[in-house]
């Protein structure tokens, strides 16, 4: 199945716009877009001027190189940004990461992510509700924090253990569960049942 933003998006457009506004706040040079994107640089230098000419991306040389980098001045960058974080990036490869693992009923990012107020170089705060444990999880989130050049900050409880703690006020669960979330696996509902 398509990820939402292939489907709203031409292929080369929802991949570059994956990498440069998907989290990873770093500047790209044009090279290392075609070589993470796995587009042909003459496709990716085509697109990368159409980007720019919208305002969506700015460039910049150092010395013989030109670097590009997601616009955060335009007026559209929170939008595009978050809707990039919880359509592709991020969420896709969060969910494919997750889904190898079992033991896992609820999951969700939580923290400055959710809250659209990251900054670059932002850890992705994770918690996972079930029986997998950090062990399990580990292998699998090092893979997904390699490709999205991100800290994740991983936080593995059992439904039963995140029920007790809540029902104690434990203030760190409280603020949890009070938060945005961006919901990787079941929904508000399904963690509200456990409260």
């Amino acid at each position: 199945m398509p990820s939402t933003l292939a489907t709203l998006f031409p292929q080369v457009r929802a991949e570059l716009l994956r990498l440069l506004f998907g989290g990873q706040g770093v500047r790209l040079h044009v090279r290392e877009l075609a070589r993470q994107s796995g587009l042909t640089l003459g496709t990716v230098q085509d697109e990368l001027k159409k980007l720019t000419a919208a305002g969506l991306l700015v460039s910049q040389r150092d010395g013989n190189r030109l670097y590009y980098l997601a616009n955060e001045q335009h007026p559209v960058f929170p939008d595009l940004r978050s809707l990039i974080l919880k359509t592709s990036g991020l969420r896709d490869v969060l969910v494919a990461a997750l889904a190898a693992v079992k033991g896992i009923d609820l999951a969700f990012i939580f923290g400055s992510l959710a809250a659209d107020s990251a900054r670059p170089g932002s850890d992705v705060d994770l918690m996972v509700l079930g029986t997998a444990s950090l062990r399990t999880l580990a292998p699998h989130l090092r893979r997904a924090s390699a490709e999205l050049h991100r800290e994740i900050n991983p936080h593995a409880l059992t439904p039963a253990e995140w029920s007790r703690r809540l029902k104690a006020h434990d203030v760190f669960i409280r603020r949890v569960s009070k938060e945005p979330k961006l919901w990787l696996k079941g929904d508000a509902h399904e963690l509200g049942s456990l409260g």
